[in-house]
């Protein structure tokens, strides 16, 4: 007893399996983690250290340097980069692909901890795994009639803890207003009379603000736990506290000073729709599903604002889930009807409503079974993943169509139902399974692959599981419901059982018998010409497919294609030096420009000072824009067209940089243009740098030109006189802490009031330190008392590099360019290089090369080729297997290069970019199109078996599998052609592949019909 006859004795069986199996799905559905993009773990660590008031050249030589010497025996490390600019040292830690990032990132840890005594004791290092998913899902502006500084305290003391506890959320940072603390600000003469320096003040505060544990006594059987309060209760006593005794005389802190309750100083201003405002930032954790933090984080704000004061309010000026849920929405949306389509197809050609939803419910169980194996693999839903599955609609009808057409075919011929279902299924099981085979091991060069395609494979990686998952779950369907539902629940029947009776549906199946008999009649002539013409129908089709050929330079290529979001971000960067009131002024002058000329907009969020990333770093000659839209279908100037607008008003700023910020995915695949400049003479290296920037600038196709060194920065350097400093007992360490204190500030303790923590800071009072004569005057202390820095260093004004950057350990510069319009950048590449070579002078030892996106593009597309090939093998070997023949797979081989036609030809169409989202398309359509191409050769060959000679088996094939082939096309062509053609916010990410498969199968299956009766006849005559 074969399966099928055991699947139809036990019907009961089958449906209760199937229903659960269902069940099963809709109550696990909403643990599916939804997000935009795939949870792609990048194999990069980034290490962030922090070194306070140092500059870029301290912070490459304190700690990069040492760094990267320990970091550079990593395992698995394929590149490291590195950027030392004020304060900041960020390392970049590339891996190979397939690396745990979680040992590795324990690695790191080691080291760093093996070099930890050869760093700054004042130095803070953070570790980040880099992640698409890793940035603010949410903003929050805070409003009420109050300065920011008191927004800001409630945002951080009130909102902030509150949202910061909900489910999914990583971090809640608040941006805007300034941080309360105690201030202290000392008078230099007065310090100087007395014979103290910041750091004895320092060491005096944090000595007398102690609360300390003393032990524990016993006294009448009852323990008593002993604690020293010494904390300072008040401000007051911070200004009582006695910090030294002058001839018996104690000298108070007040007497030295002005003490009171302040701010620190303003890293960063904020302004939302141009008024002065604060904002709350939130991330979620990795692997959170973005749609249910949102969900959370509304309830959250519901509940804190009823806690907080009347007159707060809280808006929400940027959700995430907001462009989340439309691009799903809209995936949805193009589902639904590539269902409708592919659901009406069926009916036309089937002429029965039986057979139809029998065939149609395969979609809705494979759908089920698919979501219910990706929530069992951790497998989220997000765009790529839905596109598996539209893609999936249409060829998981392929096998319940041939079930169906040949359970219908013993039909008609009298057989019982039940026997019919059995022997039907069974005779088809071999064949449905090659045909699918096909479809599927295309893909698995992709997986051998996917270490070397790195991020694109990481990208594409959840869509071909989706896919692979689609189709299998589509044969169970095909094999065990389909007969179970002809057989025994929806037995099918023919016209002579039971005539249609319904005079409207009898004219139109009679309408659709007469128009596809007519489409039948051409089509069998035509066939019959070209096997009268056979050389020339085959020069003639390899004709078409060069001709084909010749559209390729009218078409735009890119790494990935353009995609129009909800946000455009905009940085603006001022000369170095530049204070953070001017660059706050031009921020305000250019954010009136936006609110003036763009249309339709939700939200302006203007900043300066800070930068946000992985990890926020501040200067005060950096503003940024971010304008948000809202969803696509409601915006009235798209990302596109307010890059444009706001482009227009750069020239009326001169010396100032305007730049469109990357986002997540122009960031993972670089830069158009990537200029790398290297040298042994990092000043030679800058030069040169220069001058390909400044040819760069006068390009009109380029835009957000940008080198990633610059020289700039003011620096007044203290040099020490190491002997003098010795001979006065004075420390190098002790002078860089005091001259610190003096004039950026020294914390030395802190203050606790009603639960609420502030930084006791001390400096000089401003007068004291505006002048190269007030730093001079400062005070360190010596072996016999206070010594002026003058006495053993002197001052010098001189300028520095902005950033260093290292690549590999050796300095390296990068300069950077986005391509305008539809200019390709091979051609615009080869254009820099004729300049360079043309217009600048290198030094010897300086070095340029080419990398970007293009070079990426290359690359891939040798990785795509090899994929493709090895693609082409594997179906030739599945069918080989399958006819037991080496002859009649590779005909059908011949349908592969023509899927080109249609491809080329709809991307021309519809001005679509070429990228990498086309390759894959082009390993799926491989997989794809050859079935047709099986249906016409297994079916001339069984004819030919029959006793008919060639041609005629070949017109005969051709004519009678024209109505499954057009069938199989068109429910796979309809089911992807609504998201074909959406290209919506982040859905166009997506739109080259379902346009890819549309085209390439259109075309192939017009050539097939044609050519492979042909070809078949020219390889195959002598049978």
């Amino acid at each position: 007893m074969n399966i099928t006859q055991k699947t139809l004795k036990n019907p009961v069986l089958v449906v209760v399996v199937f229903g659960l199996i269902a069940l099963t799905a809709a109550f696990t559905f909403s643990n599916l983690e939804v997000n935009l993009m795939p949870n792609i773990k990048e194999p990069i660590l980034m290490v962030t250290v922090t070194y306070e008031n140092a500059g870029p050249q301290s912070v490459e030589s304190a700690v990069t340097q040492v760094l990267e010497e320990e970091l550079s025996s990593l395992s698995n490390l394929k590149k490291m980069t590195s950027t030392s600019s004020e304060g900041n040292s960020t390392i970049s830690i590339e891996y190979n692909y397939g690396t745990n990032i979680e040992a590795a990132a324990n690695e790191v840890r080691d080291k760093i901890e093996n070099v930890k005594s050869m760093l700054p004791k004042t130095v803070k290092t953070y570790i980040f795994k880099m992640n698409m998913n890793d940035f603010p899902v949410m903003d929050i502006a805070v409003h009420g009639n109050r300065s920011d500084n008191e927004l800001k305290y409630i945002a951080d003391k009130t909102i902030k803890r509150v949202l910061a506890q909900a489910n999914g959320v990583s971090q809640a940072s608040v941006y805007g207003g300034r941080t309360p603390c105690v201030c202290v600000e000392l008078s230099q003469n007065r310090l100087a009379a007395y014979n103290l320096s910041i750091s004895d003040i320092s060491a005096r505060l944090a000595a007398e603000n102690l609360d300390l544990g003393g032990g524990k006594i016993t006294e009448k059987s009852r323990n008593y736990v002993l604690r020293t309060k010494g904390e300072y209760a008040s401000v007051k006593e911070i200004g009582d506290t006695v910090i030294s005794t002058v001839n018996g005389t104690p000298i108070r802190l007040s007497e030295l000073g002005k003490i009171y309750m302040g701010y620190k100083e303003a890293k960063d201003e904020v302004f939302i729709n141009g008024n002065s405002g604060v904002y709350i930032s939130i991330k979620k954790q990795s692997g959170a599903n973005s749609v249910k933090v949102a969900d959370v984080l509304y309830e959250k704000i519901a509940e804190v604002k009823a806690s907080l004061p009347s007159d707060i309010q809280l808006e929400i000026i940027n959700d995430d889930s907001v462009e989340i849920r439309d691009t799903l929405k809209t995936l949805y949306s193009s589902a639904w009807q590539g269902i409708l389509l592919a659901v009406i197809i069926l009916f036309v050609f089937l002429k029965s409503f039986k057979s139809t939803f029998i065939i149609s419910i395969s979609i809705p169980f494979s759908i089920v079974i698919t979501l219910l194996t990706m929530n069992f693999f951790s497998i989220t839903l997000n765009i790529m993943t839905l596109t598996g599955l539209i893609l999936g609609i249409g060829m998981v009808v392929d096998a319940s169509i041939v079930m169906i057409d040949n359970i219908y075919s013993y039909r008609m011929r009298g057989t019982k139902a039940k026997v019919a279902a059995a022997l039907g299924t069974q005779e088809m099981i071999p064949s449905v399974i090659s045909g699918n085979l096909t479809t599927i091991v295309v893909f698995v060069p992709f997986l051998l692959f996917m270490k070397d395609l790195g991020f694109i494979g990481l990208l594409a990686r959840d869509m071909i599981y989706t896919i692979v998952i689609a189709i299998v779950s589509s044969l169970f369907v095909a094999i065990f419901l389909v007969p179970v539902l002809a057989g025994h629940y929806m037995p099918l029947t023919n016209r002579a059982e039971k005539p249609v009776r319904n005079k409207v549906l009898l004219f139109l199946y009679d309408a659709f018998e007469r128009v596809f008999d007519k489409i039948q009649d051409i089509y069998k002539n035509i066939l019959s010409l070209a096997l009268n013409h056979k050389k020339r129908t085959v020069a003639l089709s390899f004709g078409l497919l060069l001709l084909s050929f010749a559209v390729v330079p009218l078409l735009h290529i890119d790494m990935m294609p353009e995609t129009e979001g909800q946000r455009v971000t905009m940085n603006i960067t001022l000369p170095t030096g530049t204070s953070l009131e001017k660059t706050t002024e031009i921020v305000h002058q250019f954010e009136s420009i936006v609110q003036k000329e763009i249309k339709g907009y939700r939200t302006v969020l203007a900043s300066t000072g800070v930068s946000g990333g992985m990890e926020d770093s501040y200067a005060s000659n950096f503003g940024n824009i971010a304008i948000y839209l809202p969803v696509p279908k409601k915006q009235i100037d798209t990302a596109s067209t307010i890059k444009a607008k706001l482009e227009k008003h750069f020239k009326d700023f001169p010396g100032i940089q305007f730049t469109f910020a990357s986002d997540s995915m122009e960031s993972m695949t670089g830069s158009d243009i990537d200029i790398v400049v290297k040298g042994n003479d990092i000043e030679n290296a800058r030069l040169a740098s220069e001058q390909i920037l400044a040819l760069l600038q006068k390009m009109p196709n380029l835009t957000n030109t940008q080198m990633n060194m610059k020289n700039g920065l003011p620096q007044l350097e203290i040099e020490i006189d190491r002997k003098r400093a010795y001979s006065f007992g004075v420390s190098i360490e002790a002078a860089a802490k005091e001259i610190n204190g003096c004039v950026a500030g020294l914390t030395a303790t802190k203050y606790r009031q009603s639960g609420n923590e502030y930084d006791v800071i001390l400096s000089y009072q401003k007068a004291d330190k505006s002048s190269i004569p007030d730093l001079e005057k400062i005070k360190v202390q010596g072996k016999n008392g206070l010594v002026s820095l003058a006495n053993f260093a002197s001052l010098k004004k001189n300028y520095g590099p902005v950033s260093i950057n290292h690549e590999n350990k050796a300095r390296t510069i990068h300069i950077t360019a986005g391509i305008k319009g539809k200019d390709n950048a091979p051609v615009v590449e080869a254009k820099i290089k004729k300049a360079i070579r043309e217009n600048c002078v290198l030094p010897g030892d300086v070095s340029v090369n080419f990398e970007g996106s293009w070079k990426n593009m290359k690359k891939q597309s040798i990785l795509f080729s090899k994929i493709i090939i090895l693609a082409v093998l594997l179906v030739f070997g599945v069918m080989a297997g399958m006819y037991g023949s080496f002859k009649k797979p590779f005909i059908n081989l011949f349908t592969i290069p023509f899927m080109f036609i249609g491809v080329l030809l709809i991307y021309l169409l519809v001005g679509q970019t070429v990228s990498i989202m086309t390759m894959v398309g082009l390993v799926m359509l491989v997989g794809i199109v050859v079935n047709n191409g099986i249906v016409l050769v297994d079916y001339t060959g069984l004819l030919v078996a029959r006793g008919l000679d060639v041609k005629s088996a070949c017109l005969e094939a051709g004519t009678s599998r024209l109505r499954p082939v057009l069938m199989t096309t068109l429910t796979t062509v309809l089911g992807m052609l609504p998201m074909s053609f959406t290209s919506q916010g982040s859905s166009s990410l997506v739109q080259p592949i379902g346009l890819c498969v549309v085209g390439g199968l259109i075309s192939s299956t017009f050539v097939t019909l044609v050519l492979i009766p042909v070809l078949y006849a020219l390889m195959c005559r002598k049978e």
